[in-house]
């Protein structure tokens, strides 16, 4: 049976954002009228002026691991990858987040700084924030900066450009999330996926999804998403990987404004309002010893933690690339296609799969 729950808002929205970046711990949530949603299948609304608004559903083992099994395989070794460009998901600026290259800082905010390179002393230009193991996949609305402003305004991933293979073995995985997202929240799904096969060369299969940021054991501070379907929804899923031996308690995704958080295991599927402030609590590794060899910025972040996550999304700006699009063929005509140095191998499964190319 599903569990409703309705619950108000704690702080004010201008008192919650003062807390970007930062960390709310798993103690946050075990005060007076907060909750850890930790076995059963629950809808959480949030009560508001103009009535109540959903907040999250959670449903425990729905996914069959043939398909888990398929994320495993695919995107493991892409979503151990470290970037810094994930601002305030990345938490509060911190030395020991970030590599060791990275000297004195210029001018820092909050979650991003200008620096010093600490091995030439040199003023670097780019700004950093803390190192994460975040990572995308799919297609994404931004130009490739490598081209300096000249590339298409929507594009593939670096691993959908890189990893063909991968990427059509991981299909069946996403559908299968994709028919969770239109079992539980149809309305929303119907919206998003009209939309995201206006650009279908730019959508994932015949799906609602267009992008997938895949994490490894990271721990993001407060904030809410950007570029994300307004009208949409995000869907969450967690597969911990059976292969690393170092396993793990805790990482609740938690809203803090309204003290709900809720632990999402293997083969759960969770959708969530991704544009409500929202951030994960402290692992808490169950073994003492640490299995594998492992970096001392991985263990001192808890990054060789064996939690796999996935959060599955269309990106809003994806329409502009309507007009890009013609005769099927990915951001313009096949010159522009070879200008943007696809592998052939891409552009060969792209013709067997879509006749993207021919």
């Amino acid at each position: 049976m599903v569990k409703i729950m309705y619950v108000d808002k704690l702080m004010s929205d201008n008192d919650i954002a003062t807390y970007e970046g930062e960390y709310f711990n798993e103690k946050y949530y075990r005060g007076k009228d907060k909750y850890i949603l930790k076995y059963d299948d629950v809808d959480v609304y949030t009560k508001t002026p103009n009535g109540n608004k959903l907040l999250l559903k959670i449903r425990r083992k729905v996914i069959d691991k043939k398909y888990t099994d398929l994320a495993l395989e695919s995107l493991l070794e892409a979503s151990k990858k470290k970037h810094e460009n994930r601002g305030a998901a990345a938490g509060v600026l911190d030395k020991n987040k970030m590599p060791n290259y990275i000297g004195d800082f210029i001018k820092p905010g909050k979650f991003r700084t200008g620096f010093y390179s600490s091995t030439s002393g040199k003023k670097s230009n780019q700004l950093t924030s803390n190192l994460s193991k975040s990572n995308i996949v799919g297609f994404y609305d931004r130009k490739e900066r490598n081209l300096k402003g000249k590339g298409e305004p929507c594009r593939l991933t670096a691993f959908n450009r890189d990893n063909p293979i991968l990427w059509e073995q991981v299909i069946p995985f996403i559908e299968e999330c994709d028919k969770q997202f239109q079992t539980l929240i149809p309305d929303r799904h119907k919206i998003q996926k009209k939309r995201a096969q206006q650009t279908p060369e730019f959508a994932i299969a015949d799906t609602a999804y267009s992008t997938i940021t895949i994490n490894y054991s990271w721990r993001t501070g407060l904030h809410r998403d950007k570029g994300d379907l307004k009208e949409g929804f995000g869907n969450l899923i967690v597969v911990e990987d059976p292969t690393n031996l170092n396993t793990y308690d805790g990482c609740y995704l938690g809203f803090p404004q309204y003290g709900v958080c809720v632990d999402v295991r293997s083969g759960d599927y969770l959708a969530m309002d991704v544009h409500e402030w929202h951030s994960n609590t402290e692992f808490k590794p169950r073994k003492k010893k640490i299995y594998g060899n492992w970096s001392n910025i991985d263990i001192d972040n808890h990054w060789y933690l064996n939690r796999l996550s996935m959060v599955m999304y269309l990106r809003e700006s994806m329409i502009k690339c309507k007009k890009t699009i013609h005769n099927k063929k990915v951001g313009g005509d096949i010159n522009t296609i070879i200008k943007q140095n696809l592998p052939k191998k891409y552009i060969e499964y792209m013709n067997k799969m879509y006749g993207m190319f021919e």
